[in-house]
C-alpha cells in the first residue's frame, strides 16, 4: 500500500503546501467542527503521513477523508496552486486497496450509484420520490422526500436536432439527476439556448459523468462512464458540450486528468473537454444572441454551484445572468459562492454534518428575504429544497434552476406566455 515508488507523485502534490491557513475560513468541515483535523491542511498533512508509512488507516485518516464536502474552496484559496483533489482521490484509494470500506456509503448512496447509470430507472424513482414528498410524514419514512421537487421535471426527447442557418452548434449533455428529476431546467436552458441562436441536439448515448462513483472511490468506473460520454459526443460536429450542472461540468472538464494514464483515451479526453461549457457561459458569450428577461418583482438570491465557482471559474457568468432580469432584486450576499453542504452523495452519507452546514447557510440567507433562491446544480437544488423546509418559518422562498426562471423572465419580456418553439414542439410531441 505504500510503495514509495508508486506514491512518490502524491508527495510531490503535497509539497506545495505551506500550511498557511488560508483554506481555513472556506472549508465547510473546519468551520463546522473547528477542527484541524478536519480541515483541508490536516487531511493534507494526514495523507502525507500515510504514504510516509507514518501513520496507521486506523489514525482517524478514514473519518477524515470521508468527511470531506470536496467543494474544493481551498484550491480557489490556496496562494499555492495546491491540487487538493488529487491528494484527497489518492488517499481515498490508498485506504481502499487497503481494505477500507468507508467511502463505499449507505445502502441509499449504493442505489443513487446503480440509478445514475441506469436513466429510465432513475426517472421511474425519481416520480415515485415526488408523490411520496405529498404524503403526510413521508420524509419520516423515507428521510429524503423533501429534497425532491413537488413535480419531477417533465421527460425529454432522446435527441432533438434544431435546425437553424447560421448560430454554432451545441451538443447538450442531460445528465443522470438532472435528467432524472431536473428535466424541466434541461428543456429551459435548451429552449433559452435556441432563443439566443445556438443549434442544439442531445446526443442518444451519453450517461452519468462518473463524478459521484469517482468521489465514492470508484476511479475504474468513472473511467468506463467517461469513456463512454467522450465516445458519444466526439462523433458529433459540435462546437460545445453544454450542461446545466456545475458538477457535472466540471467532472466533464477533468476527463483529461482522469484518463491521464490511459493512452488511447487521453488526446480524445482533451478534445472533449476542451468543448464543455456551462450553459450560462454561452448565454453570455459573444455568440449569443442577447435576450432580455423581466421578473415579477420577486427578491433573488443565489446559491452558486461549488464546482462552477472552485474548478471551471465562472462564477461571475450566473451572476451576470441575474444582474440582466428587470422587475426582480438581485441580492447578492457574502457567502452565495461557499458549499451548502451537498457534496454529491455527502448529504446522503453524513446527514448530520451536511444539515449542520446547511443549517449556517440558511442562517446567512434568511436576513435577505429572499422570494426565490437561484441554483445551478441538482445537488444543491435538493439541499436548499431541505433548508428551505428546515427554516419555513425564517425563509419563505422557492428553489429554482437558473434556467427554469431565466426562461420565464425571457417569456415574460416578450409579452407573456410564447409559442413554443420547434425543440418544444418535439418535446410535448413525444411526451403525448
Amino acid at each position: 500500500m505504500r510503495d514509495p515508488s508508486r506514491w512518490r507523485w502524491v508527495l510531490k502534490e503535497t509539497d506545495h503546501c505551506n500550511k498557511c491557513g488560508f483554506c481555513l475560513p472556506v472549508c465547510p468541515t473546519y468551520q463546522l467542527t473547528g477542527q484541524e483535523f478536519h480541515s483541508p491542511r490536516g487531511r493534507i498533512a494526514m495523507v502525507e503521513a500515510a504514504v510516509r508509512g507514518e501513520l496507521t488507516t486506523s489514525s482517524g485518516l478514514e473519518e477524515t477523508l470521508s468527511h470531506c464536502v470536496g467543494c474544493r474552496a481551498c484550491e480557489r484559496a490556496c496562494p499555492s496552486g495546491v491540487h487538493y483533489e488529487r491528494i484527497l482521490e489518492a488517499g481515498r484509494n490508498l485506504l481502499v486497496e487497503g481494505g477500507s470500506a468507508a467511502f463505499r456509503g449507505s445502502l441509499t448512496a449504493r442505489s443513487a450509484l446503480y440509478l445514475a447509470t441506469r436513466k429510465q430507472t432513475f426517472r421511474g424513482f425519481a416520480r415515485w420520490g415526488s408523490l411520496m414528498r405529498r404524503v403526510p410524514l413521508a420524509d419520516l419514512i423515507t428521510g429524503y422526500a423533501v429534497m425532491l421537487p413537488d413535480s419531477t421535471g417533465r421527460r425529454q426527447s432522446r435527441a432533438p436536432t434544431i435546425s437553424s442557418p447560421t448560430g454554432p452548434r451545441v451538443a447538450f449533455f442531460s445528465g443522470c439527476v438532472m435528467d432524472a428529476v431536473f428535466a424541466d431546467a434541461n428543456l429551459a436552458a435548451q429552449q433559452l439556448l435556441t432563443a439566443a441562436g445556438y443549434r442544439v441536439f442531445r446526443p442518444q448515448s451519453e450517461t452519468c459523468c462518473g463524478a459521484i462513483h469517482l468521489h465514492s472511490a470508484e476511479p475504474e468506473e468513472a473511467k468506463r462512464l467517461a469513456r463512454a460520454n467522450i465516445a458519444a459526443f466526439e462523433s458529433e460536429a459540435a462546437d460545445w458540450i453544454v450542461n446545466t450542472a456545475g458538477g457535472c461540468g466540471a467532472m466533464l472538464q477533468e476527463y483529461p486528468e482522469l484518463l491521464a494514464d490511459d493512452a488511447a483515451w487521453r488526446e480524445r479526453a482533451k478534445r472533449f473537454s476542451a468543448r464543455v461549457r456551462d450553459f450560462s457561459t454561452l448565454l453570455v458569450g459573444e455568440a449569443a444572441r442577447s435576450l432580455d428577461y423581466r421578473g415579477d418583482g420577486s427578491r433573488v438570491v443565489l446559491q452558486n454551484s461549488c464546482h462552477l465557482v472552485n474548478v471551471q471559474g465562472v462564477g461571475d457568468h450566473p451572476v451576470r445572468l441575474l444582474r440582466r432580469v428587470t422587475g426582480d432584486t438581485f441580492i447578492p450576499y457574502a457567502e452565495q459562492d461557499l458549499c451548502c453542504g451537498s457534496g454529491g452523495l455527502y448529504n446522503i452519507n453524513h446527514r448530520d454534518w451536511a444539515r449542520g452546514i446547511l443549517d449556517h447557510k440558511m442562517d446567512k440567507v434568511a436576513p435577505l428575504e429572499p422570494t426565490k433562491i437561484i441554483v445551478n446544480n441538482p445537488g444543491c437544488h435538493m439541499q436548499m429544497l431541505w433548508g428551505v423546509e428546515r427554516h419555513k418559518a425564517a425563509v419563505r422562498a422557492t428553489v429554482e434552476h437558473l434556467a427554469t426562471y431565466l426562461w420565464r423572465c425571457h417569456q415574460n419580456a416578450l409579452g407573456g406566455e410564447q409559442p413554443p418553439s420547434r425543440l418544444g414542439t418535439e418535446l410535448e410531441a413525444e411526451r403525448q
